[in-house]
């Protein structure tokens, strides 16, 4: 059921100014597509369509809400028409009509039947685009009208949209908060030049879960919950799977991670394995697989959990995310998949903003705002991307193609590789390793190399990895613009790869060497060639102090080790955002010629502050390894007032003996978060006092701490306090219902106390209340959300069959911090619950009689093919297809209390009396 922000019983008369509107399309299928639009008054909800732009001889209508928001003053009628009944791949005139407000005529067309293009020479495309977010400047509606411009100009002047693109796909951030404002100025609005031709699905951001309404506002004008795969819906609108053509898009939720979405996707994901229309399969989420700015904001969950969950398919084509404001294309290293960020026009973000890292899985990062047409050959299993670039602030382009990519299927891998050194004796370094010549027997140029060098024949530990793309655009070219990106790998040979001096010791060593060419195939990896090093001497310089914070006049003692061994070689001192060469340090101390040795600073520093120390080279300003920062000021001290805090209530954090710098803040982050840019806090307050307290309502149930954090960065002073919102707060699953006995158990859990000492338990269900008396225990080094896999018989898995369940403990102690979860363990034989139907010896059903919230299980003598549930008067409940499994378990804790028939279809059709009581 549609969830609605609020419904107004009473409608009063409104002064209703001439308004045109303009509406927007969404969850586009073969046979229907939902229309809206927004007025300030009249609750008329009508549609006008047909074949015909001059014979609209059809007529819907549908439901108007009424919204309100605080803080928002105006009228917000918004209005929802489904039309069905429509022919596939079919184009559609309409226009929408409020009372005396008529829209002009747009058209639409339906997607065509799974697996068929849309268009007459077996094409079908999709239009992808970013964060929108900002409502005050003209990016995004700059970027919305550049994409109209350009599908008309390569498809032709006189077609419109929506005779080429069949539907858009938005990653996150369509609004900035979310409050009827922003969905009505920032959505809506800036995407009116394609919204009334082209469908737009959307992705959930972070920024649609905050401000006033948050999600409640993205579920109320969408209408996702309807869309659903082989009848596998995820039951929410976080995230959903929807195909068009040949092409299975999966929207994820990177703000909603769990188990739940976890489990919907591997259904998804299996069911697309045996779908003959399902051709490609498109992931989206919000915060992306990888990023070079910013460096660690992205998903760990959509790179550790859910990308891996998919390229086991080999219809997985790529991953799209968005989050940061700029445009990235990388490649997984050894599967045959894209990532992309496509990042919208949002707030600025450029090269030198961030911290930054070149990665070996992106291939080019711009800080251009950009856009992609997905062209797919549906009869030629071909898929080419373009992304068009309109520029920034600072240089603008009129839709240039700055990146392009593709994937066609069948077609060859490039031809083996040689490394063609000859080596007859001993070599000293630097040492340049030669490949082969690129050759393939298609027309794929060479993308990617990878040399790998072992000190083992068989590469099982490998001493050095050159990975490299032939074009590696990363970092600021210049001194120019910062939105200017420099290709790192322009004039280089990617197929040679030089070992530098003093790089690696010496000794006897293996190198091989693949090549990959732009269809991201790789060839086999050249025969290892034996070489010896000899005559290096390996340096690893390092700088180190006793502390990362010192009272005012504290000591301060910097230690080096393996430096150059210049008579002045220095170390110095110097307040953070200084630079050395500009400024007298605040303290430096030469190292005599020593490579090795410590640098006292006696007398500490005055002036309460945060400063970084650096190791240079022969009195001048090149560092020779990196800055070590610290906090110089008085000890902060952070208490709460309870361990533990009830959902919805108040944290108290009282603090003392605060430096008071400039925008010193305090923030409070969940259990094994490291506060970055990459993890954002739950909530924060700036202090503007040396002692105060501060208080934070509204935390959803977790482990949390508190944390002292200075001058508007993330650099923490003093000690973190830690405390629990909710009583039971770490979600815990395991991989399957039934195990036989002597099988491994997975077991996989989120937001747990990240303490080293909790640990897994697992019980007969006999014992309810947990003791001494466990199956078995696990410790999992304290990990606040992974996977453990528990096996052996000695404290592992149960050697005995029957009812068990597993939960989580804290601190070696009883205190359950958990849900527990259930399962059984059977055995070779039938076990003493297992029921034979009376009339059917060839399908088990057990339990049964089943209680609610337990699952029921079935065991068959053959494959299961299908299975459904139906209720004593007949009516289909659930259905499951292509189970291709002896064993599946039906879970039945949302049904009430009665009789149920279980229909089992294997090499026959068998059915089961299910009794829930």
């Amino acid at each position: 059921m549609k969830h609605y922000l609020l419904l107004l019983c009473c409608l009063m008369a409104q002064l209703c100014f001439a308004q045109v509107p303009v509406p927007y399309l969404q969850n586009p299928t073969p046979n229907s597509m939902i229309v809206n639009w927004k007025t300030s008054s009249d609750n008329e909800t009508t549609v006008y369509y047909g074949t015909s732009s001059s014979n609209l001889n059809v007529t819907v209508t549908g439901t108007t809400n009424i919204f309100s928001d605080t803080g928002y003053s105006n009228n917000y009628y918004y209005h929802t028409a489904k039309i069905t009944n429509l022919q596939p791949n079919t184009k559609y005139y309409y226009k929408v009509k409020t009372g005396a407000n008529e829209s002009l005529v747009y058209n639409f067309r339906t997607l065509p039947l799974p697996g068929q293009p849309s268009t007459a020479d077996g094409k079908i495309r999709f239009l992808i685009m970013g964060d929108n977010q900002l409502k005050n400047e003209p990016r995004y509606d700059s970027l919305n009208l550049h994409a109209y411009k350009k599908i008309k100009q390569r498809f032709g002047l006189t077609q419109d949209p929506s005779d080429n693109i069949a539907l858009t796909f938005m990653v996150g951030d369509q609004v900035d908060v979310g409050t009827l404002d922003h969905y009505e100025n920032v959505h809506f609005k800036k995407n009116q030049k394609l919204s009334p031709y082209l469908p737009i699905q959307t992705t959930v951001g972070n920024h649609e879960t905050y401000g006033t309404l948050g999600m409640s506002s993205y579920y109320a004008h969408f209408f996702i919950d309807e869309l659903s795969y082989k009848n596998i819906s995820s039951g929410n609108e976080n995230y959903y799977a929807q195909q068009a053509g040949n092409v299975l898009f999966i929207s994820l939720s990177s703000e909603h991670t769990g188990a739940a979405q976890q489990t919907w996707l591997q259904q998804v994901i299996a069911a697309a394995a045996t779908d003959n229309t399902v051709h490609w399969i498109i992931s989206l989420s919000h915060r992306p697989y990888q990023a070079e700015q910013y460096v660690g904001d992205i998903s760990t969950w959509v790179r550790n959990t859910a990308v891996p969950l998919l390229t086991s398919s080999e219809k997985y084509l790529m991953h799209i995310g968005a989050h940061h404001h700029l445009y990235h294309r990388g490649q997984l290293k050894n599967s045959p998949n894209y990532q992309i960020i496509s990042g919208g026009t949002a707030w600025d973000q450029y090269w030198g903003m961030s911290n930054e890292q070149d990665f070996d899985d992106v291939q080019k990062t711009l800080t251009d705002w950009t856009y992609q047409i997905v062209e797919v050959d549906v009869p030629n299993g071909k898929v080419d991307i373009e992304s068009y670039s309109i520029g920034s602030i600072y240089n603008q382009k009129n839709s240039i193609v700055v990146d392009s990519f593709h994937r066609y299927k069948n077609l060859a891998k490039p031809a083996k590789p040689v490394i063609t050194n000859v080596f007859t004796a001993p070599v000293t370094l630097p040492l340049t390793i030669n490949g082969s010549n690129f050759s393939t027997t298609t027309s794929e140029l060479l993308n990617t190399t990878q040399f790998l060098i072992s000190k083992t024949a068989d590469f099982s530990v490998i001493d050095k990895e050159f990975y490299r793309d032939y074009e590696n655009w990363f970092g600021k070219e210049g001194n120019g613009n910062p939105d200017v990106t420099k290709n790192l790998n322009a004039g280089v040979d990617i197929t040679k790869a030089t070992i530098a001096t003093n790089s690696i010791t010496n000794g006897v060593y293996y190198v091989k060497v693949r090549y990959r060419d732009r269809n991201l195939e790789w060839s086999d990896w050249s025969d290892a060639k034996q070489f010896e090093i000899t005559g290096s001497v390996v340096s690893n310089p390092a700088l180190v102090l006793n502390k990362t914070e010192y009272l005012q006049n504290e000591a301060i003692l910097a230690t080096y080790t393996d430096g150059p061994g210049n008579q002045q070689d220095w170390v110095g001192i110097y307040k953070k955002g200084q630079n050395p060469s500009a400024v007298t340090s605040q303290g430096y101390k030469y190292t005599n010629g020593q490579t090795s040795g410590t640098a006292d600073f006696n007398s500490g520093l005055a002036t309460k502050g945060q400063y970084f120390a650096g190791f240079f080279a022969n009195n001048g300003y090149t560092e020779i390894t990196g800055r070590k920062n610290f906090y110089v000021g008085p000890k902060v001290v952070l208490q709460a007032t309870s361990d533990t805090y009830p959902v919805g209530g108040t944290v108290v954090i009282n603090y003392t003996n605060g430096p008071n710098l400039t925008n010193d803040w305090i923030g409070i982050y969940k259990m094994g978060q490291v506060p970055g840019s990459a993890n954002p806090s739950a909530m924060w307050s700036y202090v503007t006092t040396a002692a105060g307290t501060k208080n934070f309502t509204g935390l959803p149930k977790g482990y949390y701490y508190a944390t002292y954090l200075l001058e508007d960065g993330y650099t923490q002073i003093g000690e973190k306090v830690f405390f629990k919102v909710g009583d039971i707060v770490t979600d815990l699953w395991i991989n399957k219902p039934v195990y036989t006995l002597g099988e491994n158990i997975t077991a996989s859990w989120t937001d747990s106390p990240g303490i080293i000492k909790d640990w897994l338990g697992i019980y007969p269900q006999s014992v309810q209340t947990p003791n001494d008396q466990f199956t078995s225990y696990t410790y999992f080094d304290g990990v606040t959300q992974g996977t453990k896999t528990i096996t052996g018989n000695v404290n592992g898995v149960p050697t005995t069959a029957g009812n068990y369940y597993m939960v989580m403990f804290t601190n070696d102690s009883y205190t359950e911090v958990s849900n527990r979860v259930s399962f059984q363990v059977v055995g070779s034989t039938l076990g003493t619950n297992e029921t034979h139907n009376a009339t059917e010896k060839n399908v088990i059903l057990y339990p049964n009689p089943a209680k609610p919230g337990q699952p029921t299980f079935i065991k068959s003598d053959y494959p299961i093919e299908k299975i459904q549930l139906l209720s004593a008067a007949g009516q289909l409940l659930y259905e499951t297809k292509n189970v291709n499994n002896q064993k599946f378990s039906l879970v039945n804790e949302n049904l009430p209390k009665g009789v149920y028939f279980v229909k089992v279809h294997t090499r026959k059709l068998f059915t089961l009396k299910l009794i829930i009581e």
